[in-house]
């Protein structure tokens, strides 16, 4: 692997602990409520620009024939769209049937709340965090895994590691999500369709959040 991606995935691992490693001292003149926010966007923001300066050197050399080219990828894109949202409702029905899983995902309601506080932070859900995680799960990990072994092995692992990120039980769920975003990647070798797709499938799942979880009337008063 690149050296370069294990740089990516060093500056990804620091930004998902900078909440556990007290950065939020540094912003004491700032109102109290405010500050994970602030820190989640600025650790998002920043890892991003890093990651994306790391991979800068790829645009030159990087020529793949079996790229999809832009009408294709269009398509997928919106046929991902359609894949990951039909999937999510079948793993969450599957995972409640089986585990009893609640249908409402912890993660999700923490994020909603720290939204309502801070609404910026929703630019990091809907857009930064999708464009990393693609990066990560799909370009880095599936990808150098799927050199090395085959779609279903690199996309378990891959889709695995995607899941225990989110840390609230619904393995299924973003496994299955995960997966589908692994086939996005591999079909059209542009990973900018499955960050379409994972952008589009967050940004429905906060639309939802705030009306299910009663938070659209405390969000418009920001």
């Amino acid at each position: 692997m690149p050296k370069r991606y294990w740089w990516i995935l060093a500056t990804y691992i620091l930004c998902q602990l900078s909440g556990l490693l007290s950065f939020t001292t540094l912003l004491n003149f700032l109102p109290a409520g405010q500050r994970i926010g602030i820190l989640t966007v600025t650790s998002f923001l920043i890892t991003l620009i890093i990651v994306l300066l790391l991979l800068w050197p790829e645009h030159r050399f990087v020529r793949d024939a079996e790229r999809a080219d832009f009408g294709e990828a269009v398509k997928w894109a919106l046929i991902g769209i359609f894949l990951v949202y039909i999937t999510q409702i079948a793993a969450a029905i599957i995972e409640q049937a089986i585990f009893g899983t609640p249908v409402q995902s912890k993660n999700t309601e923490k994020i909603i709340r720290l939204s309502t506080i801070s609404p910026y932070v929703i630019l990091v859900v809907v857009i930064v965090g999708p464009i990393l995680e693609e990066i990560i799960f799909r370009k880095i990990i599936f990808g150098e895994l799927y050199k090395k072994t085959n779609f279903w092995i690199a996309g378990v692992i891959s889709s695995l590691l995607f899941a225990l990120l989110h840390a609230d039980g619904h393995i299924i769920l973003y496994g299955s999500i995960g997966l589908v975003l692994c086939y996005l990647y591999r079909k059209t070798k542009r990973i900018v369709v499955s960050m379409v797709a994972h952008g589009t499938m967050n940004t429905i799942a906060v639309l939802v959040a705030f009306q299910s979880f009663g938070f659209i009337s405390d969000f418009h008063t920001f």
